[in-house]
């Protein structure tokens, strides 16, 4: 299956949901039977509760209370204080939907699934989010367990423009806040091919094939999209100053005969910091020009001087998305970045 399926992850979802949440303007007591049809249909009973369905006045906003996942045996469960499902516009040619998810509980395998969002940002944003204990940010800056959080999903695909945008917000307390977002185009009828993937989806054998099948066409369209924008930003929320205390504490060698060990923690950490900075800039010396700094804020970001970073792409030229594979190879990379355009700067 191609790479490039994360970047339609969040489209897929929300078609997914809009199939039932946004045909027409529906009263709490309809939207709570469109639900319970789609559990039926999908022979999810067992797998899907909730307390209650409320819905507004005019169906532009449903909400779900105490939703819970329970997949049972190997499978990670999730609990989920609120779901929200606004910000609707949906026919044959267009897909507008937001999705929030307040509260969020899961267990260790379930974490394992925010990796997944963040190759939506590139592939690395995840990379050993999840260990066999638990999260591995949280453990890393002495947070003993991960906080109910809130993630948020925004997903526009219109069909006559050729284009979706995407947008997708990981609230973490305690920890950070990041921020996913990109603009595709040159996508011929994405929209009506996500709608056939979710009427697709089903709970047999032969559902499960036909949504394969529909979901490798979608992979095939995606190879011919092009990118026109997209930014990752992470926010800290407490994690870098914890970071920081413990790595001092447990990584310095004190010397008793050479005083204060509160100064010695700073000091040899201020030393390491610099040499990452050195080391940055020696394997780095090629960065395109809107990254020249980037080895200089990741010194401010380590020792604490900055809250965030942020970074973004607007390409000078056409940039196909089977373009990026080029960043693997070293002698098309700097080329490849050129035309992206980077910009990274502190937030």
């Amino acid at each position: 299956m191609s790479k490039r399926l994360p970047l339609i992850a969040g489209a897929a979802v929300a078609v997914l949901v809009a199939g039932y949440f946004g045909l027409s303007a529906y009263s709490s007591s309809q939207a709570e039977k469109l639900i319970e049809d789609w559990v039926y249909e999908h022979e999810l009973e067992d797998t899907l509760r909730w307390k209650s369905v409320s819905s507004s006045p005019f169906g532009g906003r449903v909400t779900i209370s105490e939703l819970q996942v329970e997949a049972g045996g190997r499978e990670p469960s999730l609990q989920v204080a609120e779901v929200i499902i606004s910000d609707r516009s949906i026919n044959d040619e267009r897909t507008r939907l937001r999705l929030r998810f307040n509260g969020v509980e899961a267990d260790n395998r379930a974490l394992g699934g925010l990796s997944s969002l963040g190759a939506m940002a590139g592939g690395g944003f995840g990379r050993g989010m999840a260990t066999a204990r638990g999260f591995e940010p949280a453990l890393i800056s002495g947070l003993a367990e991960l906080k109910p959080y809130d993630v948020e999903i925004y997903v526009d695909i219109d069909d006559d423009a050729g284009t979706l945008e995407t947008e997708l917000a990981v609230d973490l307390p305690e920890l950070f806040d990041s921020r996913v977002s990109y603009r595709l185009s040159n996508l011929r009828d994405f929209n009506r091919k996500l709608q056939r993937l979710s009427e697709s989806f089903g709970g047999d054998d032969r559902g499960q094939r036909a949504f394969m099948s529909e979901l490798g066409e979608l992979a095939s369209s995606v190879e011919r999209a092009e990118l026109q924008s997209a930014s990752f930003s992470v926010k800290d929320r407490g994690m870098a100053e914890r970071s920081i205390a413990l790595y001092q504490r447990y990584n310095t060698p004190l010397n008793p005969t050479e005083g204060s060990a509160e100064k010695q923690r700073k000091a040899h950490y201020e030393k390491v910091v610099e040499q990452t900075e050195k080391d940055c800039s020696r394997e780095f010396k090629d960065l395109p020009k809107g990254m020249k700094d980037g080895c200089e804020l990741l010194r401010k970001a380590l020792l604490g001087k900055v809250s965030g970073v942020e970074l973004k792409v607007e390409p000078k030229d056409r940039v196909r998305l089977t373009d990026l594979g080029d960043l693997q190879d070293g002698r098309r990379s700097k080329r490849l970045l050129d035309r992206l355009n980077p910009q990274l700067d502190s937030i």
